[in-house]
């Protein structure tokens, strides 16, 4: 059931109405923006604890027809809009810095503010996709949390998080890695790029926290890992190496940006999430290994008694 104020809807249930439909989104940095259907802009404190917000006027932007469910199933609302606005860049849309942000729509009678706001969805953002200039994105309500499988399955892949057992996070939780990342990380310099998706570091790169932290890191070190821009047009952003061949880091995604000579940044080694040298052998950590490599799989339901078994001597080869 949706409330709004008594001026408010008294203004609704008139001939005529003034209203405008208002766009909040609250990422997880704390960066708020505000989008009006209106034709200038509207600044409003919707009373949520965040104060008076300035809601751009942006004629980009339209909302579906809203559908809820009962059986936690994601609801179909979806919000698009054209990246008119530069408050919006596809590129902090590709670095991923929505995930996660949550979204209000709401109503307001923008002749008179004081009626205050209907507010008609609330979520989060769940999948965004981006064609030729135009987002859309998926409103998803706190429900669809409940369909979530939070539960840990057998598999022969370690299901810890790389690094989690630091900063005085429970190191008695199962599912704790136990490495301290930091020990391992070192800095660097951009020395160019070919491309989004390959960035070339200065010579020096080192094995560091291994036993022969001053040797030169060799091909497949930093397989896996990340790579933390400081400064740049990248600056705050962390991205996945998916290989090194000991010249060039290979991004798993282009970057958002291609970083240019001389934008500084940190940079760790990965795990693939094995027990061998790419995965916990390299950190020694076999002991904690979150997996179960030696369970049979589909693949021994298929095994066939060996080809030379001699029916008449069954002893024998």
């Amino acid at each position: 059931m949706k409330t709004c104020s008594s001026g408010l809807q008294a203004h609704l249930s008139g001939g005529q109405t003034a209203l405008a439909w208002c766009w909040k989104i609250k990422r997880v940095d704390g960066t708020i923006l505000g989008f009006t259907t209106l034709d200038q802009e509207l600044p409003f404190d919707l009373g949520d604890g965040d104060g008076l917000v300035d809601y751009e006027a942006s004629t980009g932007y339209a909302n579906t027809a809203n559908q809820f469910k009962s059986d936690l199933s994601v609801d179909n609302s979806e919000s698009t809009g054209f990246l008119e606005s530069g408050s919006i860049t596809e590129a902090d849309i590709r670095a991923c810095k929505y995930d996660g942000a949550t979204l209000t729509v709401f109503i307001v009678n923008w002749s008179n503010l004081s009626q205050g706001a209907l507010i008609i969805r609330t979520g989060y953002f769940g999948i965004v996709k981006m064609k030729n200039g135009l987002f859309t994105v998926e409103c998803r309500g706190l429900a669809s949390k409940l369909s979530t499988n939070i539960s840990h399955q057998f598999g022969a892949m370690c299901r810890a998080t790389f690094g989690s057992g630091l900063n005085g996070i429970d190191l008695t939780s199962k599912y704790l890695c136990m490495i301290d990342v930091t020990l391992w990380r070192q800095n660097g310099t951009v020395s160019g790029s070919a491309d989004n998706l390959h960035v070339t570091p200065e010579a020096g790169l080192l094995m560091v926290g291994s036993s022969t932290p001053l040797v030169a890191a060799p091909a497949g070190w930093f397989n896996d890992g990340f790579i933390h821009f400081n400064t740049g047009a990248l600056a705050g952003d962390a991205f996945e190496i998916k290989s090194w061949d000991g010249t060039v880091l290979t991004m798993y995604l282009p970057l958002p940006a291609q970083p240019v000579f001389g934008n500084t940044f940190y940079i760790e080694p990965g795990c693939d999430h094995t027990i061998d040298s790419n995965g916990c052998a390299r950190y020694t950590n076999i002991v904690n290994f979150q997996g179960e490599p030696f369970i049979p799989g589909a693949d021994s339901l298929y095994t066939i008694p060996d080809a030379t078994y001699n029916v008449g001597n069954p002893g024998g080869g």
